[in-house]
Protein backbone atom coordinates (compact mmCIF):
# COMPACT_ATOMS: atom_id res chain seq x y z
CA UNK A 1 0.00 0.00 0.00
CA UNK A 2 2.92 2.33 0.64
CA UNK A 3 3.97 2.10 -3.03
CA UNK A 4 0.75 3.76 -4.14
CA UNK A 5 1.53 6.87 -2.08
CA UNK A 6 4.75 7.45 -4.01
CA UNK A 7 3.80 9.50 -7.04
CA UNK A 8 6.81 8.33 -9.06
CA UNK A 9 5.55 4.74 -8.90
CA UNK A 10 2.03 5.67 -10.01
CA UNK A 11 3.28 7.88 -12.85
CA UNK A 12 5.76 5.21 -13.94
CA UNK A 13 3.09 2.52 -13.91
CA UNK A 14 0.71 4.69 -15.94
CA UNK A 15 3.30 5.50 -18.59
CA UNK A 16 4.47 1.88 -18.74
CA UNK A 17 0.93 0.62 -19.38
CA UNK A 18 0.24 3.26 -22.03
CA UNK A 19 3.64 2.68 -23.64
CA UNK A 20 3.15 -1.07 -23.85
CA UNK A 21 -0.32 -0.60 -25.31
CA UNK A 22 1.06 1.73 -27.98
CA UNK A 23 3.90 -0.64 -28.84
CA UNK A 24 1.49 -3.55 -29.10
CA UNK A 25 -0.93 -1.53 -31.20
CA UNK A 26 1.84 -0.51 -33.59
CA UNK A 27 2.60 -4.17 -34.32
CA UNK A 28 -1.01 -5.36 -34.49
CA UNK A 29 -2.63 -2.54 -36.46
CA UNK A 30 -3.09 -2.33 -40.21
CA UNK A 31 -2.50 1.41 -40.29
CA UNK A 32 -0.23 3.19 -42.69
CA UNK A 33 3.51 3.09 -42.12
CA UNK A 34 3.63 6.59 -40.61
CA UNK A 35 0.97 5.83 -38.02
CA UNK A 36 2.75 2.63 -37.04
CA UNK A 37 6.00 4.51 -36.55
CA UNK A 38 4.36 7.22 -34.46
CA UNK A 39 2.74 4.64 -32.18
CA UNK A 40 5.99 2.69 -31.87
CA UNK A 41 8.13 5.75 -31.13
CA UNK A 42 5.64 7.19 -28.64
CA UNK A 43 5.34 3.80 -26.96
CA UNK A 44 9.11 3.51 -26.65
CA UNK A 45 9.34 7.06 -25.32
CA UNK A 46 6.59 6.48 -22.75
CA UNK A 47 8.15 3.19 -21.65
CA UNK A 48 11.58 4.76 -21.25
CA UNK A 49 10.05 7.58 -19.19
CA UNK A 50 8.36 4.96 -17.01
CA UNK A 51 11.69 3.21 -16.46
CA UNK A 52 13.23 6.55 -15.50
CA UNK A 53 10.48 7.06 -12.91
CA UNK A 54 11.08 3.58 -11.49
CA UNK A 55 14.83 4.22 -11.33
CA UNK A 56 14.30 7.53 -9.51
CA UNK A 57 12.05 5.81 -7.01
CA UNK A 58 14.62 3.08 -6.43
CA UNK A 59 17.42 5.64 -6.03
CA UNK A 60 15.44 7.54 -3.41
CA UNK A 61 14.63 4.30 -1.60
CA UNK A 62 18.35 3.51 -1.33
CA UNK A 63 19.14 7.03 -0.04
CA UNK A 64 16.59 6.82 2.79
CA UNK A 65 18.32 3.87 4.43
Amino acid sequence: MNKLFDLRFVIGLFFLIIGLLLIGYSFLSDATEYKKEVNLYCGLLFSSFALLMFMLKQKNKDDEV
